[in-house]
């Protein structure tokens, strides 16, 4: 049984599959795909994780192709949040699909998680708090680095995959 025009094997509707792909010097974008709930965390902790060790500052997760979520995933990207901000990497969630959306919007949506319409966004917002970041940190004008290090970086999004 396939699952799409090409051919491709149906997957388990139970898995989870992440894939993380860099973005220029400082950032990556990971692609959860599948069940995000308690029985599946474990397999996808492992991903992101290893995404976390990179030396990256920027990490953005694409759920547009989450088909379950359950409140455990939140409490789960909660951590995660907490455990990226202790190493110094700035966390962002892109597109979340309905499920992800139902949880979020059932729980109350805690204000610590940022959520953005599209992986774009979510990429842009995060790359400017990068920027003014670095400038307090440096005394620098924010805006003359942001213009110099933000489209740069922008401009290396990975090649968006079909969406089902």
């Amino acid at each position: 049984m396939t699952d799409d025009l090409h051919g491709a094997p149906l997957r388990d509707p139970a898995a989870l599959e992440t894939v993380c792909d860099a973005v220029g010097d400082d950032g990556a974008l990971c692609r959860v795909t599948g069940t995000l709930t308690a029985a599946s965390l474990l397999q996808a902790g492992q991903g992101l994780d290893l995404a976390l060790r990179t030396g990256r500052r920027l990490l953005v997760l694409d759920l547009a192709r989450v088909l379950v979520c359950d409140a455990s995933a939140l409490d789960y990207l909660l951590q995660f949040d907490e455990d990226a901000r202790a190493v110094g990497v700035r966390l962002r969630l892109s597109a979340a699909s309905p499920a992800v959306s139902r949880v979020l919007d059932e729980t109350g949506r805690p204000a610590v998680l940022a959520v953005y319409d599209s992986v774009e966004e979510a990429m842009t917002a995060a790359l400017e708090d990068l920027v003014e970041a670095a400038a307090a940190k440096t005394g620098e004008a924010t805006a003359e680095t942001g213009e110099a290090e933000g489209p740069a970086l922008y401009a290396k999004l990975p090649e968006q995959r079909p969406r089902p």
